[in-house]
């Protein structure tokens, strides 16, 4: 399948990589301005912001996006990393009155193509970001180059009213649309494998809008910032496509002579007859051929 008949593709899916996780009290808000990469102070209500949070040598060890829920925020994450990520994170509360808990009472699911159209359609979104909000659901548009999509995420009540229960009444796809927005979008989905590898410049967050340069110090900012105003990256995360099973996260990318020019960083998703996942790579050596494990790959610019 060629990439760009991703967007051909509609229908539903359940993502159950992704969870939320609920930060609420009184000093919320000024705590997370002091952790995260973007500024927690320009989210409203019926918007959202990709952030990443990373340790101090500005590495990154989630990359989230931010919802509001009233005085508390919500935070997609891949569940796999939110353990670690909430272990860390709750390392820095001290006095601050701040709460940090799973939010099993929202669910996640992706909608993709002509359908994606529709339900928005449906909820008269006009929101620029995408976002649409009331007490049963938030409703965010991923659309990329590759893929038109969207990410619903609803309380238990809104399975059995309106929109949200016809929805789900349908059958679902045999992948997670969700999963292919993010990798389309090329965002990482950090695992216990790939955390505190890259810092976010690396991870695309400058293009999604998830690094706030004048907000002031958080955690890992002094790093971060330094590789914006004096240095150049010198590696990208790319989307990449192929066509073999013998591919895994961690292989190392090299040219016809061996020379390692990088490496898989994220699990594999089929999308019908084609594979797609996403790797770091030097930015000298994308025009060249590429393999890993000696299988042909294919870098989506």
């Amino acid at each position: 399948m060629d990439i760009n008949a991703l967007k051909e593709l509609s229908g539903y899916s359940s993502d159950p990589e992704t969870i939320c996780v609920k930060i609420s009290g009184d000093d919320a808000g000024k705590f997370l301005q002091g952790q995260f990469s973007n500024d927690i102070n320009l989210l409203e209500k019926d918007s959202s912001q990709y952030s990443s949070y990373s340790t101090n040598q500005g590495k990154v060890i989630a990359i989230l996006r931010i919802l509001k829920d009233e005085s508390s925020y919500l935070i997609l994450i891949n569940k796999e990393i939110s353990d670690y990520f909430i272990q860390k994170l709750s390392m820095y509360i001290l006095m601050s009155k701040v709460s940090i808990e799973i939010a099993n009472e929202y669910h996640i699911i992706g909608i993709c193509g002509q359908m994606s159209a529709e339900f928005f359609k449906s909820y008269n979104v006009e929101n620029s970001s995408g976002t649409k909000e009331d007490d049963n659901y938030q409703l965010l548009n991923n659309d990329s180059e590759y893929f038109s999509s969207s990410t619903l995420v609803y309380k238990d009540k809104a399975k059995e009213i309106g929109k949200v229960k016809e929805l789900l009444a349908k059958e679902e796809l045999g992948f997670n649309v969700n999963k292919v927005s993010d990798y389309c979008n090329r965002i990482l989905r950090v695992t216990m494998e790939t955390k505190e590898q890259y810092i976010p410049q690396v991870l695309n967050l400058e293009k999604l809008n998830g690094i706030n340069y004048k907000k002031g110090c958080y955690t890992g900012q002094e790093i971060v910032a330094r590789t914006h105003y004096l240095g150049k990256i010198k590696k990208q995360i790319f989307l990449m496509s192929h066509n073999s099973k013998l591919i895994n996260i961690a292989d190392k990318i090299h040219d016809e002579n061996n020379e390692i020019l990088g490496e898989v960083i994220s699990d594999n998703q089929a999308v019908q007859e084609k594979i797609i996942c996403l790797a770091v790579v030097r930015l000298d050596a994308v025009e060249k051929d590429l393999y890993a494990n000696n299988q042909k790959v294919n870098l989506v610019n």
